[in-house]
């Protein structure tokens, strides 16, 4: 009864978890592959640049200073942070910041691209595709509350319940575990699809169950469709940069935030009153929030 069921809810085009459901042609393997590898080298990137901005708050200097007394190993790779050169800070989270926002449309696209699989029925098949599954929900639930907190952040929006400091370490470490299991399992299969981009092994390439068997008419390619997510991060890229630097660049950032007052969540969470070393004396000084950093 229950197989019957469930085949009946797997070919029926009206529900979700039927692979009919999703008719546009442009999903695929190589267009999920391609965003798929962009991901990779972005969130590494991401990833690394916010694990140095946690050892930039110098956590064992002071007990005020560390919001996540429970980390462990997570903080096995803490150093301290240098004074000199004084602009390093500012280029780490210049980094971090800017390459986070403008991977945004590559990310959404992503998680477009792969939706059908988000509904696929049986929900496992094995204990391999059972761990897989669970592996895809905190992949795709971290990467969604680690880019949200993170533009929610820059833009001085404090409304997620909870400081943003132990909620975005936690949560990157949550995120990047199931990213690196996610990885290990679907590079071979991203490399092999980019391979195959040109090639007599299209038309069988393609049979996959990201390809729907009823194809609505399409009204763009796939290499217009990445060209379009490419515009889209572009366009972020170019409207986020500008908060990096001082003077007239400033303001064609358009997206930081701009006039009106910080936020009391702002003013008294734990980015705004974390000592640092001043460069001359090395005691500890109280730091401004830094408007737009994360």
């Amino acid at each position: 009864m229950f197989r019957a069921y469930g085949r009946a809810m797997r070919d029926d085009p009206r529900l979700p978890s039927s692979s009919g459901f999703w008719r546009s042609p442009l999903r695929g393997p190589r267009f999920t592959s391609v965003l798929g590898l962009v991901l990779l080298a972005g969130i590494t990137v991401l990833f690394v640049t916010g694990l140095v901005s946690y050892a930039a708050y110098n956590p064992d200097l002071s007990p005020v200073n560390d919001k996540t007394p429970d980390k462990g190993l997570l903080g096995f790779y803490l150093f301290d942070w240098p004074t000199d050169p004084h602009w390093l800070y500012r280029l780490n989270q210049g980094v971090h910041v800017t390459l986070g926002i403008t991977l945004i449309p590559v990310l959404l696209a992503k998680l477009w691209s792969v939706i059908p699989r988000l509904f696929a029925l049986p929900p496992a098949r094995s204990l391999a595709h059972a761990l897989e599954r669970i592996s895809l929900l905190l992949l795709v639930g971290g990467a969604l509350f680690e880019f949200v907190t993170g533009v929610l952040n820059v833009q001085l929006d404090y409304v997620f319940p909870g400081s943003f400091y132990p909620l975005h370490f936690y949560g990157a470490w949550v995120f990047f575990a199931a990213f690196v299991a996610h990885v290990l399992l679907k590079l071979p299969i991203a490399l092999r699809n980019l391979r195959q981009l040109r090639g007599e092994k299209e038309e069988k390439e393609e049979k996959n169950d990201l390809v729907t068997p009823r194809p609505a008419e399409p009204t763009v390619s796939r290499r217009g469709a990445l060209w379009f997510v490419g515009g889209g991060s572009l366009l972020l890229f170019a409207t986020t940069v500008g908060q990096n630097f001082d003077g007239a660049l400033r303001r064609t950032a358009l997206l930081a935030p701009h006039g009106g007052t910080i936020p009391a969540a702002a003013r008294t969470g734990s980015r705004s009153t974390r000592p640092r070393r001043t460069p001359e004396s090395g005691r500890p000084r109280r730091a401004r929030t830094p408007g737009g950093s994360s």
